[in-house]
């Protein structure tokens, strides 16, 4: 409803305009003044569409009421329609519309065409009120993208910092953000990713919030929160209409994070080729030493067996040489141990009793563990074979021991490994849902050392986790029996309590074949011959000690200590020999490289290789190649079999 103003001194005057804009004008409401200063008055308060104002007045005059609403904010914007009592010179006209009158009327007025400049005011007041806001808000407008754009290019410039950790930039994301809200210190932020919470000072939650999700490469990593204060309902509104700041924020965080993950994941890449590279490094070194190792051992073992073979059978020095036989041989099963342990090849499964696993381990940790832990074990002896790569098997079990012995090495304690045969059912499948029902054997690993944090027992199966020292651990200990018991179709489970020991249960699904037990009783029956033998190895210690054995047992031996040498014997005297008994790691050349070129010589020639160690040479690879394949140290009894083997 329009709201007219009529100022005049008569109050006839009044009333006779009311009456007639009322009847033209039906929806307008008509305010009246009968002197300048109450239309002042009632002009500002009420604020009319339009003002119909008199020029004779006593007291002020229409051209100073009108310098004076034309002179005050509020009612600057009123158009004035100046009425005169008398046809006037255009002298007056003009003081009129110079005092900031819109139109001039002078009486007595045509009401068709009062009526009409006043529709015509009011038209333009609309029109320019409507301008006016439309200016007001486009001034807003353009202050808030401005405080916007600061607040974006201000965590431009703290994300492109590069010393500034992660936690740095997002606090820092945080704290600029109310810089660009209506009401900065009643707009609290909260940034969560992960376990890290950012918030802004005097941090509080209200009802009123905004919360948008951060998501980076598809999966969620956080939420950022804007918090209102009750009071700023206004803001709410606001709030919710910025999509594309709270858009760019996010995408500003996102890449933040995703930059975090990037430079994390490198790291892990460059740990893991470092990993790789010092396992590789160790497997080279374990081999290098079960090589020279193994000639040790093989050199001592041969010269014991032929001493024991040259002696009565009740020689009380027999029983000596007896028990440093067995010595050796558990020297010689340590040494496969340490390379089953350093060993990276693919696993290649096969049905196992893991309880033979499980003694040889235990025999391995009774070497090395200090007198403070004790190791106890129960193995059922009927638990049934699983599918399994012995070496991951054994992996296992060393990671876990090797853990628990860390775990306890300060204060000492007691280690303990279970084994025994369970059916899970499934109703058991919530508390291991990888599996399916059926037999398994349980294997379970405890210690009573420091136990594990509540707070990270769900992390320790992660890559590179580690609580432990410098120098401790890689973090990949648990991480790979994690990987392999799942390779295996198993369950792992922890239960830890701290100060009292940790509990490793491990499942692995039973399989219904048999295995044949291929190990037959050792004898002491000897395999003799009189044939012809090249024997080649570098070591002269071996050397001496193999034709003595071979000789012991009915052979002519030619011995050579350099291939070289050896390959130019057999191709001055190709048919003399054989068969040709040859070392694989040797200066000049391998038994390997020797081997082909003597078949180049003669192509029926018989060839048994030896090792202490090689990743050159395997018996699968000997076989291709119709060579047999031995690993020092090599028993009387096994050397005689082979070159019957060889030879019959």
């Amino acid at each position: 409803m329009p709201k007219i103003l009529a100022i005049d001194d008569k109050k006839d005057n009044l009333i006779s305009i009311s009456a007639l804009l009322k009847a033209l004008i039906p929806d307008c409401n008509v305010i009246t003044a009968q002197s300048g200063i109450e239309g002042l008055q009632k002009a500002e308060n009420e604020l009319p569409d339009t003002i119909l104002l008199d020029i004779k007045m006593p007291q002020m005059d229409g051209y100073e009421v009108c310098n004076r609403l034309k002179s005050n904010e509020k009612t600057l914007h009123i158009p004035v329609i100046m009425i005169s009592a008398i046809r006037t010179e255009s002298e007056d006209l003009v003081k009129g519309l110079s005092s900031g009158a819109d139109a001039y009327l002078a009486k007595p007025i045509d009401e068709y065409v009062l009526v009409a400049q006043v529709k015509t005011a009011l038209r333009v007041k609309n029109a320019e009120d409507h301008l006016r806001k439309q200016k007001d808000q486009l001034e807003q407008m353009v202050q808030e993208r401005t405080k916007e754009l600061r607040c974006l290019y201000n965590i431009s410039n703290l994300i492109a910092k590069p010393d500034l950790s992660f936690e740095e930039v997002l606090q820092g994301i945080v704290n600029y953000i109310p810089s660009a809200m209506p009401h900065p210190d009643d707009t609290y932020v909260r940034i969560t990713s992960g376990d890290h919470e950012f918030t802004t000072d005097q941090f509080c939650e209200t009802a009123s919030k905004q919360s948008s999700s951060i998501v980076v490469n598809g999966k969620q990593k956080g939420v950022l929160d804007i918090f209102l204060s009750q009071h700023q309902s206004d803001d709410i509104c606001y709030l919710k209409e910025q999509n594309d700041f709270i858009f760019n924020i996010i995408n500003k965080v996102e890449k933040v994070i995703e930059r975090i993950e990037t430079k994390e994941e490198k790291k892990k890449l460059e740990a893991q080729l470092f990993q790789s590279q010092k396992m590789e490094s160790l497997g080279l070194l374990a081999g290098g030493i079960a090589h020279d190792f193994n000639n040790i051992l093989f050199a001592i073992q041969g010269n014991i067996q032929i001493t024991l073979y040259s002696l009565s059978e009740d020689s009380p020095l027999r029983s000596h040489l007896d028990e440093a036989m067995k010595a050796l041989n558990r020297a010689s099963e340590m040494v496969k141990q340490i390379l089953a342990f350093s060993r990276q090849s693919e696993a290649v499964k096969k049905p196992v009793r893991v309880q033979f696993i499980i003694k040889e381990v235990v025999r391995l940790l009774n070497s090395s563990i200090p007198s403070t832990i004790t190791i106890h074990q129960n193995i059922d002896s009927d638990a049934g074979p699983v599918n399994a790569d012995p070496s991951q098997i054994h992996q296992i079990l060393m990671n876990l021991a090797t853990n628990a012995f860390h775990a306890m090495e300060n204060d000492g304690g007691h280690f303990e490994l279970n084994l025994d045969q369970v059916e899970i059912s499934s109703d058991e499948l919530t508390i291991h849902p990888d599996i399916q029902p059926g037999k398994y054997i349980k294997l379970t690993i405890s210690d009573t050392g420091q136990g594990i944090n509540p707070e990270i027992v769900g992390k320790i199966f992660d890559p590179y986790f580690t609580t432990k020292a410098i120098g401790k651990g890689s973090g990949l200990g648990l991480s790979l029996v994690h990987g392999i018991v799942k390779n295996h179709r198993g369950a792992i489970t922890v239960d830890s309590q701290p100060g009292k020991g940790t509990v490793f249960t491990i499942l692995l699904p039973v399989i219904a074949e048999t295995i044949v037990d291929k190990r037959k009783e050792k004898t002491d029956t000897l395999y003799l011959g009189n044939e012809s033998i090249l024997f080649v190895d570098d070591d002269e210690s071996i050397a001496r000690m193999m034709t003595r054995m071979l000789k012991n047992i009915g052979y002519q031996v030619e011995v050579r200590t350099n291939p070289v040498e050896a390959l130019a014997l057999f191709k001055e005297k190709p048919d003399q020999f054989d068969i040709v008994i040859t070392d694989m790691t040797m200066p000049q050349m391998t038994g390997y490289s020797l081997a082909e070129k003597l078949r180049e010589i003669r192509h029926d020639i018989p060839i048994i290789i030896c090792t202490g160690y090689s990743s050159l040479i395997d018996e699968d690879k000997s076989k291709k190649m119709n060579m047999f394949f031995i690993m020092k140290p090599i028993t009387i009894v096994d050397i005689g079999k082979m070159i019957r083997n060889a030879l019959d």
